[in-house]
């Protein structure tokens, strides 16, 4: 896990996005996952649920799936048609399962935030009953050394 720690912290702020979308999307649009290059790029330039706004082009979109690719964080798939479209391993990278994911793609999305503002938000992806269900995913998380 110590490896998997120190990768997840070595990402770019590109890379952590497009990361944070393709967990995002998957649970949350999954008629529309895996994404295309330009979903990609739409999802991550988004106005709402993003922080800091970022203005990522395809070039830069590229170069974080390329290091994504190489931490072995996301696969590329032939999709429908010609598209080559992407999906995350993050799961299996991170060693997390659905509660852990949500939290974890709102911060990647979200950066940091208050225990409440992550239940809240990560809602929609998965339901935690209260702040005290939440509190043991946090704790696994930071003891992952994935979040601090």
């Amino acid at each position: 896990m110590d490896n998997e720690s120190s990768r997840a912290k070595s990402l770019s702020a590109a890379a952590r996005r497009v990361l944070g979308v393709l967990v995002e999307k998957a649970k949350t649009t999954p008629d529309h996952y895996p994404l295309t290059l330009n979903g990609i790029v739409t999802a991550s330039n988004q106005k709402s649920n993003r922080d800091p706004k970022m203005d990522i082009d395809e070039q830069d979109a590229l170069i974080a799936i390329d290091e994504l690719k190489d931490q072995q964080a996301v696969r590329e798939v032939q999709g429908s048609g010609r598209a080559i479209k992407y999906r995350h391993a993050a799961y299996e990278w991170m060693d997390i399962g659905d509660a852990g994911s949500a939290v974890m793609t709102e911060l990647l999305l979200r950066g940091p935030q208050t225990v409440g503002e992550l239940r809240t938000r990560a809602s929609r992806m998965y339901s935690f009953a209260d702040l005290n269900a939440l509190q043991p995913v946090l704790d696994q998380l930071c003891e992952q050394k994935l979040v601090e």
